[in-house]
């Protein structure tokens, strides 16, 4: 009995051991040929949207508008009534004459039946899940998710954020109730490169290679913005820099919160610094299991004096940086090993004063709708939550 276990023991560590090495060298590899793709800075029209009931009419609608072509990339579709709505008006505007490119990563888009997807394409919508599993590199191609959320139309409007397609981003989630996110629909040069970025993507999923077209556009409403399209640690050390810039205030907003101790480093050197630091944190998440390790680190930075709000009003899913009220970023990465080292990530890092300040409006309002944390609400959190706060830190990049 006492061989068997611990040949199990042994199997459990080599396997243990063989997945660590595996991940690191496919990690390795694929980053080689991925670097961060930092865009210049481009002039354009950017509208935010916090609620799906209002980012869902204004995306139905641009696509309905399209002349040519639609290119989707989500992290998540559903198999609900509004995924079903959205299926429905791809089938319609294919039918149409308009090319209808839609990619769903593999794990996310687990809802997506084959049914549902036979009959997309049997109704012209070209289709593909991103990211699916290879036998080279087995664990880390499993692992490695395209967390991006991309839509173009016509090469003149772009949406890029937090949100995906699903009933539960329109607040309809038993649990979760009010669902909060953030998301820009950009208009203007930089589209072009978004819509590089996702042909790069379905190149590497489908083997189909095609040219984006630079269409020109022109607005009168023009706001400064970069865009940011990562894989890896290059995304945790520009974050560092834009920490490292601020003088005087500083905003995070984020669904999941276990920064690294570089991440941490930079947020105590800057509170030392005399910089203002705000931290938005759900106070109920989707993912519970990703709480208990963010634990220490809150506790550490309250203990800086750096401030920390948990909303209450839902759940909230943003990606948001404000530095000094000039510069905001808003993304499709958490504050997380995963998004930091493992999925495909976007950024569209904003210069403009006036969306900022839309921005920093919306931001306050979710701290009206958030408890602050203290000591008291620590000393609250149960004892067996607080156990699993111990979680060996490399299985973090795996939640």
């Amino acid at each position: 009995m006492i061989k068997k276990m611990l040949f199990i023991l042994v199997s459990g560590l080599c396997l243990c051991f063989f997945f660590q090495w595996d991940v690191k060298k496919g990690y390795n590899a694929y980053i080689r040929v991925h670097p961060l793709i930092e865009t210049p800075v481009y002039q354009g029209k950017l509208a935010l949207y916090t609620e799906g009931n209002n980012l869902y009419p204004a995306l139905f609608q641009d696509i309905k508008k399209a002349k040519k072509y639609v290119y989707i990339q989500f992290f998540i579709i559903r198999s609900d009534k509004i995924s079903m709505k959205f299926f429905n008006l791809l089938k319609e505007r294919a039918a149409e004459g308009v090319k209808i490119k839609l990619s769903v990563d593999r794990f996310g888009g687990n809802d997506m039946s084959r049914t549902i997807v036979n009959d997309l394409k049997k109704n012209g919508v070209e289709f593909t899940f991103s990211r699916k599993a290879s036998m080279q590199h087995f664990f880390y191609s499993i692992n490695h998710r395209n967390h991006r959320k991309f839509v173009v139309v016509d090469g003149q409007e772009a949406y890029l954020g937090g949100f995906n397609i699903g009933e539960e981003y329109l607040g309809n989630h038993k649990k979760l109730g009010y669902w909060r996110d953030y998301h820009l629909r950009i208009k203007g040069e930089g589209v072009f490169e978004i819509e590089q970025q996702f042909l790069k993507d379905w190149e590497e999923d489908t083997g189909q290679r095609l040219s984006s077209q630079h269409v020109h556009t022109s607005d009168s409403n023009r706001a400064n913005y970069q865009l940011l399209f990562s894989t890896g640690e290059e995304l945790e050390q520009k974050v560092i820099k834009l920490i490292n810039c601020a003088r005087t205030k500083l905003t995070i907003a984020t669904p999941y919160f276990i920064p690294s101790e570089r991440l941490m480093d930079a947020l105590i050197s800057a509170k030392e610094k005399g910089v203002s630091i705000d931290i938005l944190l759900p106070d109920n998440t989707d993912a519970w299991f990703t709480k208990p390790p963010s634990y220490p680190k809150t506790e550490k930075l309250l203990s800086k004096g750096i401030r920390i709000f948990l909303y209450e009003k839902g759940f909230f899913h943003g990606k948001v940086m404000i530095i000094d009220h000039t510069v905001a970023n808003i993304s499709t990465a958490n504050w997380d090993p995963r998004s930091f080292y493992l999925n495909d990530e976007a950024s569209c890092i904003i210069y403009d004063r006036e969306i900022i300040a839309h921005v920093e409006r919306e931001i306050n309002e979710d701290k009206a709708n958030s408890r602050r944390l203290t000591k008291r609400v620590i000393d609250e959190i149960p004892k067996w939550e607080r156990s699993l706060q111990k979680t060996p830190e490399w299985i973090y990049y795996y939640f």
